[in-house]
């Protein structure tokens, strides 16, 4: 799978990889599973992994670097997205609905049937 770092500390040997399949976000933790060679993955890098979940935790496997500082500007857009103001959710459209599902009957709209054209008719 590929994957682009979004948060690393070399110090900690530490990182967090935002993946292909948009699922949950893995967690690369220790030189062990960082199988590439050069530095720990930085903020932006492109990367090739291995995903496993234990309990709710997704961890990143042999990982390997493809292109660095490729996404140079993915952790700041994250950021940003995640401080913008969201629009307020309004009803745009609904079907009012009475006990035991029925619509009354003032509200229904009659039922549209098709003939089928006979076989040999002209179309």
């Amino acid at each position: 799978m590929i994957g682009v770092v979004v948060w690393s500390s070399g110090s900690r040997e530490k990182a967090i990889i935002w993946c292909e399949d948009q699922a949950t976000l893995a967690y690369l933790q220790g030189t062990a599973n960082f199988a590439g060679p050069g530095e720990w993955p930085q903020p932006g890098d492109l990367v090739e992994l291995e995903t496993q979940t234990v309990g709710n935790l997704r961890h990143a496997l042999n990982v390997t670097m493809l292109s660095e500082k490729t996404c140079l500007q993915l952790p700041r857009i994250l950021a940003d997205a995640q401080q913008a103001p969201r629009p307020a959710l309004r009803v745009v459209a609904h079907q009012d609905t009475f006990p035991g599902g029925s619509v009354p009957s003032a509200t229904r709209r009659p039922a549209t049937t098709y003939a089928r054209p006979r076989s040999g008719a002209a179309r």
